[in-house]
This record gives C-alpha cells, structure tokens and sequence, in this order.
C-alpha cells in the first residue's frame, strides 16, 4: 500500500509531492539533528528518491554526520525552511522532515535513532524500536537494484 505525502516550507516558495510505496518514520536524537532543528530531535519519514516531486529548487548545505556519512540537508534559501536530508553525493533516499507536512498527513514514529544522545528530558516512545546509534539494518528505501 503507497502511502501519500504532501508539504512545504513555512513560506510556501518550495512544495513536494510524494507516493511512496514504501516508508520509515522515525525520531533521530544525534547531537547534529538536534542543534539543526533547534529541538529534542529530528522527525522524519524516508522515502525513496525518485518518488519525491519537487516544485521549486531547495538549497543545500552537506555535513558529515556522527556516523561518518556525508548527508546533504535541503532547505528553502528563501525562509530557511528545513525539508529534507539525504545522503550525499548519491542522493537514494529522502528524509522528509515530518513538520513540513501537510496537516492531515500523519507522522506515525516506529522507531528512535541515536537514542544514546537523546536529551535526559525527552521521554522514549513506547511502541517504536530503540537504536543506540544508526539503524542497525540497513535501510532498503531508495536502494539501488542489481
């Protein structure tokens, strides 16, 4: 079953469209994530690439994250509106940034990453699976075949 995602940023210059047939939602605590987003944690939804529509073109600034991977984020250079992060240069996935979306699309979190920074005060949810750090499974959304 394809699930439907719609959203933007907070001044409406960028919007995407997404009918993903497969998706993850989750809650990464890393240390990055959290002083990006200037909150607890980083809420998302992983979504192959070529499933993502997007209307305007986002910026893009890459970092190397605490697992030592190079991921892209991907903003809107007019507000500032955090929309999405990626790996980066091979860009196979997205993680949709859940407050972007649309209201009525639900965010339905089944698991935490990172879990060994999460702030003391930020409670673990009590039906999604605990990861120290990364998946500790690779994650086959976006994976290129053959």
């Amino acid at each position: 079953m394809s699930e439907r995602l719609s959203g933007g940023c907070f001044c409406g210059a960028i919007r995407y469209t997404a009918e993903a047939t497969e998706t993850k939602h989750y809650l990464c605590h890393c240390a990055d994530c959290r002083r990006y987003n200037g909150s607890a944690h980083h809420a998302a939804i992983v979504v192959a690439a070529n499933e993502l529509k997007v209307d305007g073109t986002p910026a893009v600034s890459t970092v190397t994250a605490d697992s030592g991977r190079s991921i892209a984020r991907h903003f809107c250079g007019s507000c500032g509106g955090h929309l999405f992060t990626s790996p980066w240069p091979d860009v196979t996935r997205y993680s949709v940034k859940a407050g972007t979306l649309d209201e009525g699309v639900p965010f339905r979190p089944d698991a935490e990453i990172w879990t060994k920074s999460r702030v003391a005060w930020a409670l673990p949810l009590p039906d999604a699976e605990q990861f120290s750090e990364g998946f500790t499974r690779p994650i086959s959304i976006g994976a290129r075949k053959g």
